[in-house]
């Protein structure tokens, strides 16, 4: 009997310890990819941050732990009041994304570029913590602590204090250290960066059960312009209901338009973007050479389609001149023209500008020459903008802008931002910017959820002719999550942000010290494809380039 007994009170014991975690806990760089289920990283026990005013300090807190543990977390500072902490939580990545582009099993690839090998989960989006304690649900738990740099202003280094407690009344004792230099970010309205995440109004009410223009509605859609905001999004696109077919009539609502772009413009926003007026048709046909109108299915090469388009342009016209909205308004006319449609889009770029000769045209596109003469805001993959830019330097000889774009496509070694790629590559935007001289940012997805982003990262495409194997990356389709209460921030969100505030701090030094700041970006970036994934020595350039402001 005892013999039987023995095995079974021995693998009680064993699944005791195999069950309990180690409590420990650490601090790390905001950008360090961190798992819930299996790390090998460092628990420093001090960390040191350097940061801008007008910026913010922040540091992450890993925590190793049995599950179920409840952690309790105090913070003391002589000089900072107001400390806040943040809980992150994982979500899934289903697939790899592709080495050129959208996941591997498109092109059946296999991607070395990427942080872990699919499925896995990765912390991602961030959480209010309104307590100062939490329960454990995984084998490793990831914290945020930020401050405003507003409440720093007083004083060049800061000290918090960091004490975590678990049930076994272990304690561990953390030390972030702050210095803030005297280099300033720039307000959101005097940002020199053009930035945009198109925002999908029809998935904000649908995910907080919201009725259009009434006051509940009005008071999210402040929360996502805070949070678009907060994240240096500078630009926003205008709800294509906007325009629309009333009594068969084409009508612009005036009233909402300009109630809506007064949320953005009260929190800081430069840039507003119109709906695209036309497009590829129900079938999504690439080969048409004819773009067809967006409100009424119209071929543009029919007379009724250009009557259409000059309605709208003339109404887009009094509206803007009325809110003085002329150099802040970019007119899309179709969304990724190709060289077959080109000729048809030049037609419809020749009719607005005879109606509006002010209005800026912008498009992401790949197409070129076929284009040239049409196109204000050039809007290019960076990959094609990379292997092309003699063409867009040639562009902005004669007056027009370049800025970039990512989405689904490029993969492997590029710079995007899907969830199994290093976030310091989000980070790397700005110094691109600074190095190219380009005038932005675009992506297509703020929040463009095609399935429940808590639970699914990787979605079919959406195209009607889209293959059984296209699917868009983890991530892809949004960098803002929809909580409970309001939208919630991601760590690539706020990675963008830091690089966009790099690219500011950059500019600065570019127009002191044009050599020192281009030794500086070539410490850590050469190209779209080329770059240091150090973080230790990202923050080592970091603090040199505030040093030298």
């Amino acid at each position: 009997m005892n013999i039987k007994i023995i095995p079974i009170l021995s693998l009680c014991i064993l699944s005791c310890f195999t069950n309990y975690a180690q409590f420990k806990a650490g601090l790390l760089n905001s950008l360090q990819e961190v798992y819930p289920d299996h790390n090998n990283l460092e628990f420093k026990k001090s960390f040191r941050t350097d940061i801008a005013t007008n910026s913010y300090a922040e540091v992450h807190i890993i925590i190793e732990s049995s599950i179920g543990n409840k952690i309790s977390i105090d913070t003391k500072s002589k000089n900072i009041s107001s400390i806040n902490l943040e809980i992150i939580e994982p979500v899934p990545v289903e697939e790899n994304t592709g080495l050129d582009s959208r996941t591997e099993q498109f092109q059946g690839k296999i991607n070395p570029y990427v942080i872990r090998r699919a499925p896995f989960d990765v912390f991602e989006i961030i959480y209010p913590l309104n307590e100062k304690s939490f329960i454990t649900k995984h084998k490793y738990s990831l914290l945020r602590l930020s401050i405003n740099s507003n409440n720093l202003i007083n004083k060049k280094n800061y000290l918090i204090e960091i004490s975590l407690k678990d049930n076994s009344k272990e304690i561990q004792n953390l030390n972030f250290k702050i210095k803030v230099h005297h280099a300033s970010i720039p307000k959101l309205i005097d940002s020199n960066f053009f930035y945009t995440n198109w925002f999908n109004i029809n998935k904000m009410e649908e995910k907080h059960r919201l009725t259009r223009w009434d006051d509940k509605w009005y008071e999210m859609l402040e929360k996502y312009a805070k949070i678009m905001a907060d994240g240096r999004q500078n630009c926003v696109i205008i709800p294509g209901d906007l325009i629309s077919l009333k009594d068969n009539r084409i009508h612009l609502d005036e009233e909402k338009m300009i109630s809506f772009i007064d949320v953005f413009r009260k929190n800081g926003f430069k840039y507003f973007e119109s709906p695209h007026l036309l497009g590829r048709g129900k079938n999504d046909d690439w080969g048409s050479p004819e773009l067809i109108t967006n409100l009424r299915g119209r071929g543009y090469f029919s007379e009724e389609a250009k009557k259409d388009i000059d309605t709208i342009i003339r109404k887009i016209k009094k509206f803007t001149k009325k809110h003085n909205l002329t150099n802040q308004w970019l007119q899309h006319i179709a969304d990724e023209p190709t060289n077959n449609n080109a000729e048809c889009y030049k037609q419809v770029s020749k009719q607005i500008k005879a109606i509006y000769p002010e209005i800026k045209i912008m498009e992401a596109t790949n197409a070129k020459e076929s284009l040239n003469g049409a196109i204000d805001f050039w809007c290019p993959i960076i990959n094609d903008f990379q292997e092309n830019e003699e063409f867009f330097r040639s562009r902005e000889k004669i007056g027009e802008k370049v800025l970039i774009y990512t989405c689904l496509v490029p993969g492997g070694k590029w710079l995007n931002r899907t969830l199994d790629m290093e976030r310091i590559r989000q980070v790397y935007f700005g110094w691109a910017g600074s190095k190219y001289n380009t005038f932005g940012y675009l992506h297509w997805g703020l929040n463009q959820y095609k399935a429940d982003p808590f639970k699914q990262s990787v979605v079919k495409h959406p195209s009607p002719i889209a293959s059984p194997t296209n699917y868009l990356p983890a991530g892809d389709t949004h960098i803002i999550y929809p909580g409970k209460d309001g939208p919630l921030s991601s760590l690539r969100f706020e990675a963008h942000r830091k690089g966009v505030e790099d690219y500011e701090l950059l500019e600065i030094l570019k127009s002191k010290n044009k050599i020192k700041h281009s030794k500086i970006v070539k410490k850590l970036f050469s190209d779209y494809q080329n770059y240091s994934i150090s973080i230790s020595k990202y923050s080592r350039v970091k603090r040199k380039l505030l040093k030298s402001l």
